[in-house]
């Protein structure tokens, strides 16, 4: 098997079908290409399972369903490892949809590729009426590496986001899987980037390889949750790798730097549409470090 692509659901019955539509559309334009997809439904209630097996029954792909009851997408991602059969995988979310040219872009990298490659690509915004967060649109590739010591210059939680992520299966060989049990929820993949960085891979940014996201957030007080909680599990990060690699803490220091100048002018300078500053960065932060440790699943 070349190429598996696996998707993690829960309850997105009416999401999970245009995703899929997406996946078999990009493959179909990649032919020939001996593919497979995984979906992981990580315990819904709904007819997402029926709504995923329907779709199988007509795929011009083989499908593979599998089930994980324990909620939390890192073990989810996991079990979608374990079932893939494919020497590249490719990650992305029930509420996303692939570009028609994604897998043949991703084909193309992956032939060029000599080393072993984190990527992943850009994340445009599916429906223009929700916020314009959890998206990263820049049009110029990127490259991260220990090497280059690129963690003092620059956040790598930034480098691109879960729902598009790709990398040989050789690569979860030498690194291991997704850390489903200080990360049960959130931030499994920044620190999956960590583990990479500190590895010694290399950690690429692609924006051929594009797919749209209809994540539905349209308030602020629903952005200003999902940055709480990113932040708490960002907090959780810092303190694990604080000592294995503190230049991936450097954005504590830019972050201090930055609501001190808040505290100077009373302007919020980080996300201001949605009410969450530097300040708050710093507050969750800390709260996500003494859970961490504390021992406590984040």
């Amino acid at each position: 098997m070349q190429l598996s692509v696996i998707v993690c659901t829960r309850n997105r019955a009416r999401l999970i079908g245009p995703c899929l539509d997406s996946i078999e559309r990009a493959l179909t334009a990649a032919a020939p290409v001996e593919a497979q997809i995984v979906v992981v439904d990580n315990g819904s209630t709904d007819d997402t399972a029926a709504t995923v097996a329907a779709w199988a029954a007509q795929a011009s792909f083989p499908v593979k369903l599998e089930y994980e009851p324990r909620p939390g997408i890192a073990g989810a991602h996991n079990r979608g490892f374990r079932a893939a059969t494919g020497d590249l995988l490719v990650c992305t979310d029930d509420d996303c949809r692939l570009d028609a040219d994604y897998i043949r872009n991703l084909l193309a990298h992956d032939a060029q590729d000599d080393a072993l490659v984190l990527r992943g690509g850009r994340v445009e915004l599916g429906d223009a009426t929700d916020l314009p967060l959890t998206i990263k649109t820049d049009s110029q590739p990127q490259h991260w590496s220990r090497v280059l010591r690129s963690a003092r210059r620059e956040n790598l939680g930034n480098c691109f986001h879960g729902c598009n992520v790709s990398m040989r299966r050789a690569l979860l060989d030498r690194v291991g899987f997704y850390d489903d049990v200080h990360f049960s929820t959130g931030a499994e993949d920044t620190d999956f980037i960590f583990r990479c960085y500190v590895a010694g891979i290399s950690i690429e940014y692609a924006p051929d390889l594009v797919v749209y996201h209809y994540h539905g957030r349209k308030t602020p007080a629903e952005g200003y949750s999902l940055f709480r909680n990113y932040m708490i599990h960002m907090g959780a990060l810092y303190a694990k790798y604080l000592f294995k690699d503190p230049d991936l803490c450097r954005q504590i220091f830019w972050d201090l730097r930055n609501a001190g100048k808040e505290l100077m002018t009373g302007r919020n300078t980080f996300i201001p549409a949605i009410g969450f500053s530097h300040r708050d960065r710093l507050r969750y932060n800390a709260l996500g470090a003494l859970r961490y440790w504390c021992g406590r699943r984040i």
